[in-house]
C-alpha cells in the first residue's frame, strides 16, 4: 500500500513538472511567433494576393461545361497554395532552434513531449488565420457553390489541410540536419503529394505498386473533399450538341471520387495529421544529444596498475614470511 502511495506521489510530481515545463515553453513559443511580425505580415499578404489573383482568373464561374475544368483547376490550386504556405512556415522551426534545444535538453531542462506540445499549440491559432483569409477572399470572387454550409465546409477543409501540411513541415524540419537541407527536402516531398493529388493522374490508372501513394497524399484528400463539397448536388448546362456532364455526380465519378464522402476524406486527412505529429515526436525523441563516456587515459591506467602491483608486492612477501 505504501509502495502504491509512493508511486502515486512520484507520478503526480512528474505530472506537475511536465505541466510547468509546458506552460513555460508555451509562453516562449508564443512570444517567438508574435515577435516575428514581418514574417506574419508577408505571409498574410501572400495569401491575400494569391486569393485576389485566383479570384480574377476564375471570376464568377458559370454552370457551363467549360467551367467544370475551371472549378477543378481552382480547387487544385487552392489546395496546393494552402499546403505550401503552411509548409514553408514550419519547415525551418526546428533547424533554427536545434542548437538551443539540444543544449537545454542536455541540461535536462524539459522533455520532448512538453516542448512539442507547446510548439504545436502555439502554432495552431496562427495556422488557422491564413487559410481562413485565403478562403474568405477567393470563395465569393469565383462564384463557387453559394450555400453558406458549403462555404463553411470549404474553410474547414482548407484549415485542416493547413494543419496537416504544417505537421509535415515539422517532421521534415526535425529530421533535416540543417535549415538548407529542410528547405530542399520539404518542397520535394510536397511535389510527390501534388502529383498524386487526384487532379494530374487518376487513381485507377496508377501502377499497382504505387497505389498506396494517393492514400498518403494530404493534397489528394483535401482536393477530393473540396470537389465533393463543390460538385455534390450541382447541375451544369450541356453544350450546343447536348453532350457533356450534366450533374456534379458525373464529375465526381469521372474523377473516381464518387465512392466516398467528405467525412471519410477528412478522416483520412486527420490520420495523416496524427501520423506526422507522431513522426515528429519520434524523431525529436531519437535526436537526444549523446556524449561519449569519459575514460581514463591509457598512461594513467598503466601507472595505476603498476602502483597497484608495487603496493601488493610487500603484502605478498609478508604473507609468505608468516606462512614460513
Amino acid at each position: 500500500m505504501q509502495t502504491c502511495t509512493a508511486d502515486g506521489l512520484l507520478h503526480g510530481k512528474s505530472l506537475c513538472v511536465h505541466c510547468r515545463q509546458f506552460r513555460l515553453l508555451l509562453r516562449r513559443s508564443w512570444r517567438q511567433i508574435t515577435r516575428d511580425r514581418a514574417a506574419a505580415i508577408a505571409r498574410l499578404s501572400s495569401n491575400v494576393s494569391s486569393a485576389v489573383i485566383f479570384g480574377a482568373i476564375f471570376f464568377r464561374m458559370q454552370k457551363k461545361q467549360s467551367s467544370i475544368q475551371d472549378r477543378l483547376g481552382l480547387l487544385q490550386v487552392a489546395a496546393i497554395n494552402t499546403a505550401m504556405s503552411a509548409l514553408v512556415k514550419t519547415i525551418t522551426v526546428f533547424p533554427k532552434e536545434r542548437s538551443i534545444v539540444s543544449r537545454e535538453r542536455t541540461r535536462k531542462a524539459y522533455d520532448v513531449l512538453p516542448y512539442l506540445s507547446a510548439k504545436l499549440l502555439a502554432e495552431l491559432p496562427v495556422s488557422c488565420i491564413f487559410p481562413l483569409v485565403f478562403g474568405g477572399v477567393v470563395y465569393p470572387f469565383t462564384g463557387l457553390n453559394p450555400k453558406p454550409a458549403k462555404f463553411a465546409k470549404f474553410l474547414g477543409i482548407l484549415t485542416l489541410e493547413s494543419f496537416t501540411a504544417a505537421a509535415l513541415g515539422l517532421s521534415v524540419g526535425a529530421a533535416a540536419p540543417n535549415t538548407d537541407a529542410a528547405v530542399a527536402i520539404g518542397p520535394a516531398v510536397m511535389l510527390v503529394w501534388i502529383i498524386f493529388g487526384g487532379f494530374y493522374c487518376n487513381a485507377e490508372n496508377i501502377p499497382r505498386v504505387l497505389r498506396f501513394l494517393p492514400k498518403c497524399s494530404l493534397i489528394k484528400h483535401a482536393f477530393e473533399a473540396l470537389c465533393i463539397n463543390e460538385f455534390d448536388g450541382v447541375e451544369f448546362e450541356l453544350d450546343e450538341h447536348g453532350r457533356g456532364m450534366k450533374t456534379g455526380e458525373d464529375v465526381l465519378n469521372w474523377l473516381s471520387f464518387g465512392h466516398t464522402s467528405i467525412k471519410k476524406t477528412l478522416g483520412s486527412e486527420g490520420r495523416i495529421l496524427a501520423f506526422y505529429y507522431w513522426l515528429t515526436y519520434c524523431i525529436l525523441k531519437a535526436g537526444k544529444p549523446k556524449f561519449q563516456p569519459v575514460e581514463a587515459p591509457p598512461e594513467a591506467a598503466t601507472t595505476g596498475s603498476e602502483n597497484a602491483q608495487s603496493e601488493a608486492a610487500p603484502a605478498a612477501a609478508a604473507a609468505t614470511a608468516i606462512a614460513q
